[in-house]
């Protein structure tokens, strides 16, 4: 979606979609009726633009996730050290809750066998090479750290992708469980996650 400007009428509809999220609705309970009646157009208008439900919400979160990694990627390319990087994504993240419930539930929906869940996997396969999503994200870091990391074997470039995936999803899952609470245990948090990040690379680059 880089370079591309959406329609009105397709920004309002994510936007809409992202509003009900956040207010608690069960994405996978909308209607076509509460979508359009949020974004302000009608039920026809959206049928001009989008197939089906499943589409307006999966390009909702895809759009949200995808346009969040694509910032954070240009700014991680200005930070120095590993755990300069990692720590600019937990602080965004923090900084920026809407966008991080999106990621959440974006990985949620991925894990599950509803419709929308076809659709966010279908999306993710078909793809830009310019579209940059956590995963692409991810593998910048890894090669930063680790040239040529991309030669190495599938299932240690598997594991070193999903050991800081899972920190930044554990980061997430964190945020949602002290809901608010504006405390000083989040630079701790983030300080652990970024510390042990740097202790696994390190480590994995002495056994190479």
């Amino acid at each position: 979606m880089e370079g591309m400007e959406l329609a009105p009428k397709v920004k309002n509809t994510y936007q809409a979609v992202i509003e009900l999220m956040m207010e608690g609705a069960d994405l996978n309970s909308l209607t076509v009726a509460e979508i359009t009646a949020r974004a302000g157009i009608g039920k026809g208008t959206a049928y001009e633009y989008f197939s089906n439900k499943e589409e307006m919400i999966a390009g909702a979160l895809f759009y949200e996730v995808e346009s969040s990694c694509r910032d954070l990627c240009m700014r991680i390319k200005q930070q120095e050290s590993l755990y300069e990087k990692v720590n600019l994504i937990l602080v965004d993240m923090e900084k920026h809750i809407t966008k991080t419930n999106c990621f959440l539930r974006a990985v949620q929906i991925l894990m599950d066998n509803s419709a929308i869940s076809s659709k966010l996997h279908e999306m993710i396969r078909e793809k830009k090479t310019s579209e940059i999503l956590i995963m692409d994200m991810i593998g910048m870091i890894i090669e930063d750290e680790i040239p040529d990391s991309y030669n190495m074997p599938k299932e240690k470039r598997s594991y070193l992708t999903m050991m800081i995936l899972s920190k930044i999803v554990c980061f997430a899952m964190y945020l949602f469980s002290v809901k608010e609470e504006v405390t000083s245990d989040s630079s701790i948090m983030r300080e652990l996650i970024c510390k042990n990040t740097c202790h696994e690379i390190d480590n994995f680059k002495k056994e190479e």
